[in-house]
């Protein structure tokens, strides 16, 4: 009987653990949501810089199979900056595709992924209600990260910073110089952003 018990559960467990996998053509629905505000002022002075920054990454992917997963996705941040009462707003958009392979940890309900990305962004800034700057430019990027299977139709993710490429255009309202700017970052240990998405 104890024998015929531990069968069971061991059936039961695979077969949930088999249903938390990807398969070919499911849709997966899902995103990120970012807040943050820091605040510097300085020592004896009434100077002071507060930013807060919101922002939100929707994205939908299908699976090519149980590893292989492509999408798309669109990254919004709004960010507020004011410096002694002196308030710009900053507005970001980057659409852009993804690719993901992911890898299962044994018979766990865990799984490893590696994702590639790219995208297009644009956006302005303002200072009290006045367009000052507007740029555009163009990033890719790799990044590591771990999924857990809630369930059949539920993901938990944990993504870190990873290695990126950034190019940027800025234009000046007022004058109309551009400034152009490259960037390499590594963010793998200093970044770390929490997701959730749906399988159906």
């Amino acid at each position: 009987m104890k024998k015929l018990i531990v069968m069971a559960a061991v059936a039961l467990f695979g077969t949930q653990v088999a249903k938390a996998q990807l398969s070919k053509g499911d849709f997966i629905l899902g995103g990120n949501l970012n807040v943050s505000t820091t605040t510097d002022k300085q020592k004896g002075t009434d100077n002071k810089t507060t930013n807060t920054t919101f922002g939100i990454s929707p994205k939908v992917g299908m699976a090519l199979n149980s590893n292989w997963v492509v999408g798309v996705f669109a990254n919004t941040e709004f960010g507020t900056k004011k410096v002694n009462g002196l308030k710009t707003t900053t507005t970001s958009v980057t659409p852009g595709l993804f690719v993901r392979n992911y890898h299962m940890i044994g018979q766990s309900k865990f799984a490893f992924f590696a994702e590639g990305n790219a995208g297009y962004h644009f956006g302005t800034d303002k200072t009290d209600g006045n367009k000052t700057y507007t740029y555009n430019g163009f990033s890719v990027k790799v990044l590591p990260g771990i999924t857990y299977f809630v369930s059949k139709h539920f993901m938990l993710e944990g993504a870190f910073g990873g290695l990126s490429y950034a190019y940027d255009q800025r234009k000046t309202e007022a004058t109309g110089a551009k400034n152009n700017t490259s960037a390499f970052s590594f963010d793998f240990p200093k970044e770390f952003q929490v997701g959730v998405n749906w399988i159906f």
